[in-house]
Parts: C-alpha cells; structure tokens; sequence
C-alpha cells in the first residue's frame, strides 16, 4: 500500500498470489508476514477468510499508521494473533498440519526466541496468555466520531477471528456499518 503525505491517496500495488478458491497447498509461507492469517502459519486448508485477515491488517494500518502483527517469525505472529484474541481453539490446531512446530502435544504454545548469549533458538512455554481489546489500539485520536470508532472496533473484532470458518465474511463486511456509514 502506498498512501502520498497528505493522506488522501491510497494505491494497492501487490495483491500477491491469485489463485482459484480450494486450488491450494498447504504451506506456512503464503502472503507477506504481517498480514498473514492464522490458518496459514498453522496449516489449514485456506480460502476467501485469510483475505478477510489480510483486509483487517490493512485497515488498521491505514488508521493508526502501525504494523498489527509485526512478528519476525511465523512462531512470534501466532503469539501476536493470541496476544489480540486469545489461545486458539483446540479442534483448530488438531486439524492443523503444523501444529507442532509451535505447540507442544498438550497444544501448550512454545514461542521460540533466541539465546541472549549462545544465539539458539530456545523454547519458552506461554501458559497464560490474555487477549487485548482492539478498541484500546485505535483510540486516543483527537476528533474522532465516537460512532464510527465503535463501528470500526466492532468491524475489526469480527474480521479478526482466529478461527476461519467463524470469521466475518465479505458480504458480512460489505453490509456492516462501518462501511456503509449507517
């Protein structure tokens, strides 16, 4: 995304890998990091939901001028994605096909960090982990419509479901308030 100084010009300039709806592989690397869905990092078939994740990232990054998720490793963005809204539910992550490269066989989350003196990754277990309200993320912004900043919270709280199949679709979000300014 590219947006000139005075803030009245947006250009979308990579729209990444088009593919047909169901045609895909499972792999951990699809669509740039910071925008990645859940179901990706954790392998699980994907479809029109993880395109939902990646417009919710870009909205927020178009309000606050912020990255949501900016992990460096897939590891650290599901800790982020926890962070937002809270541990994944079970039957999600028994489905998944990489479960395991971040959570252990109790689905206990590992998050991988590195060694301050040898350098090596090291695993870590997050036993509590408390999701933030996303309404304390995008406030504190002079003039704003306190309407339409509720609008937008609740908009982002229902696009930002870990689990995909529960998560708003785009017929939800074209008709949401936010977006139709009623």
């Amino acid at each position: 995304m590219l947006v000139n100084e005075a803030k009245n010009v947006l250009k979308l300039c990579d729209f990444g890998n088009a593919m047909f709806a169901g045609k895909n592989e499972i792999t951990p690397y699809l669509v740039s990091r910071f925008y990645r869905a859940p179901e990706i990092i954790l392998g699980l078939p994907y479809d029109h939901p993880m395109d939902m994740w990646s417009v919710g990232c870009c909205l927020y990054e178009l309000y606050t001028g912020k990255v949501l998720f900016p992990g460096p490793s897939n590891n650290d963005m599901i800790r982020l994605h926890m962070e937002l809204k809270g541990t994944f539910p079970k039957k999600m992550l028994r489905k998944a096909a990489f479960t395991d490269q971040h959570f252990d066989q109790d689905l206990n989350f590992h998050a991988t960090e590195e060694d301050p003196v040898t350098k090596k990754p090291v695993k870590r277990l997050l036993l509590s982990i408390k999701p933030k309200d996303i309404g304390v993320l995008i406030s504190g912004f002079p003039g704003e419509d306190s309407k339409m900043l509720s609008n937008f919270k609740d908009l982002l709280d229902r696009i930002f479901v870990l689990d995909p199949e529960k998560r708003m679709t785009v017929s939800q979000a074209l008709s949401h308030p936010f977006i139709t300014g009623k």
